[in-house]
């Protein structure tokens, strides 16, 4: 049986408005974890283990907002509220639409949401790749929610999408969950050199932004860069698979948490 990255996007009515902050994620990272806990608690343990690469990410809440306090914006409860909870395998996926079989709500801030759709998107790893059927000349990626991208000995974080880092950070999420095509040590440094040698940011509009979370706040770059390529070879259909896959991963620091949400675009 194939592994199959999912993408769970659900739509809610809140019964009533409530107050939300401005950045979400934290509190989408959570509902997933309450949700997978009521349904498998040894699962939901198993994902906040320190030092493992989570098989998870999540959008923050998207909402229409009727006015704006000092703790945040005031949900109108007369429009959905949205998010995505995405899963790099689907065994996860699987026990997490269990809860939705036989539950029709779930709270926020003790504020009943109920579901009014629930849409399930996947396709398996080598599916993915089939999709980068051709080479493209470039790449538009478009950072949706603040994105950073994590330096080993340093608590700075890098502040600007270089194709090495994203491109280097997404092969090795492939590796950790794909059943299907998967990179050696030495093919991924000849990637990191195809990288060097072939790949560089044409264009960009990014603008950094605060993220807080309760006591805590992150800064990251939002807004879209356009990956070039000089050649198109088989690095470079990778590189455009990589760059879907990335809609399920998210990009960088916190990813699990509402971060590095993108959206690509290829250019012929």
């Amino acid at each position: 049986m194939q592994v199959l990255p999912v993408n769970i996007s659900i739509e809610m009515l809140a019964e009533k408005p409530v107050v939300l902050p401005s950045f979400t994620g934290y509190i989408s990272r959570g509902l997933l974890l309450h949700i997978l806990r009521i349904v498998d608690p040894s699962l939901s343990a198993s994902l906040h283990e320190a030092d493992i690469v989570k098989p998870y990410s999540v959008t923050p809440l998207r909402f229409r907002s009727k006015g704006k306090t000092e703790d945040g914006y005031i949900l109108d409860p007369s429009f959905p509220c949205r998010v995505d909870f995405r899963f790099l395998i689907d065994d996860i996926a699987r026990r997490m639409l269990e809860y939705f079989y036989s539950n029709s709500s779930f709270l926020i801030y003790d504020v009943p949401f109920k579901f009014s759709s629930i849409h399930v998107k996947s396709e398996c790893y080598s599916d993915l790749l089939e999709k980068a059927d051709e080479p493209v000349v470039s790449l538009r990626l478009s950072f949706l929610t603040p994105t950073y991208l994590s330096i080993m000995g340093t608590d700075y974080h890098h502040m600007f999408p270089d194709p090495m880092r994203v491109f280097l950070h997404l092969i090795r999420l492939w590796n950790n969950f794909s059943d299907s095509r998967c990179f050696s040590e030495g093919e991924i440094e000849e990637y990191q050199q195809w990288l060097t040698k072939n790949v560089g940011v044409s264009m960009y509009d990014l603008k950094t932004r605060i993220a807080y979370m309760r006591e805590k706040k992150a800064i990251g770059f939002i807004g879209w860069t356009v990956y070039e390529m000089r050649i198109e070879d088989e690095w470079n259909r990778i590189t455009r698979t990589l760059a879907m896959y990335a809609e399920y991963s998210n990009i960088g620091g916190n990813r699990t948490g509402g971060f590095g949400v993108t959206r690509v675009r290829s250019i012929k």
